[in-house]
């Protein structure tokens, strides 16, 4: 069966790129694969408690497949358009991500994947601050299972192991099916996503 890696992105602030990325095994041709997962990432983007805690700053504006090698090398690529975006008011520093992590039956690090999702609103965190609220927590969950509701059909996702590991019982270019995933109440960090950006500087008095 062809193996496949599949992007979505966009931007933030009209021009600070965001992205994530998936593997997959299928028997559906690049093509229908590409729907499958641009369909899916729709809506995952489209879900109203999802948009709610979005920017409207933040903009879904590509998803592609591309067809993986046997050393897992892009080949061909399909791409789609997006132009989804949020609804909320503003936006955490561009350096900050959702988390989704992605599990398969290895219990070790190796054995999972990660989603870092665009910088979510400030809306989104608990009452007293510091992490997201539960509200948030389950409507990203929400979204993220409306897009399993409709990739799963085609794709079988799985983690690459690009390197294996050091006991060797994942070779190297070796893969594990994704059996499950979870979203926790923390913030991670993206810094490239924001590094590029010159600072806005104001002097001190002496």
């Amino acid at each position: 069966m062809p193996n496949y890696l599949h992007v979505a992105g966009g931007t933030m602030g009209g021009s600070w790129p965001w992205s994530f990325r998936w593997y997959s095994i299928s028997t559906a041709t690049e093509a229908v694969a590409e729907t499958s997962w641009a369909s899916s990432i729709a809506a995952m983007f489209s879900t109203s408690g999802f948009v709610g805690i979005m920017p409207s700053t933040t903009e879904l504006t590509y998803t592609y497949t591309s067809t993986m090698d046997a050393a897992w090398h892009q080949t061909t690529k399909t791409e789609t358009t997006h132009t989804n975006v949020g609804t909320a008011t503003q936006s955490l520093p561009y350096h900050v991500a959702v988390c989704v992590t992605w599990r398969t039956a290895n219990a070790t690090r190796s054995g999972r994947g990660r989603w870092y999702l665009p910088a979510p609103s400030p809306t989104a965190m608990a009452t007293n601050g510091g992490f997201l609220s539960s509200t948030a927590v389950g409507d990203i969950v929400s979204a993220v299972n409306a897009f399993l509701g409709n990739a799963v059909a085609t794709l079988n996702p799985v983690i690459l192991h690009r390197r294996g590991n050091k006991s060797g019982t994942l070779p190297a270019l070796s893969t594990t099916p994704i059996i499950g995933g979870d979203v926790g109440d923390g913030f991670d960090t993206q810094r490239r996503r924001s590094d590029k950006r010159v600072e806005a500087r104001q002097a001190l008095t002496f």
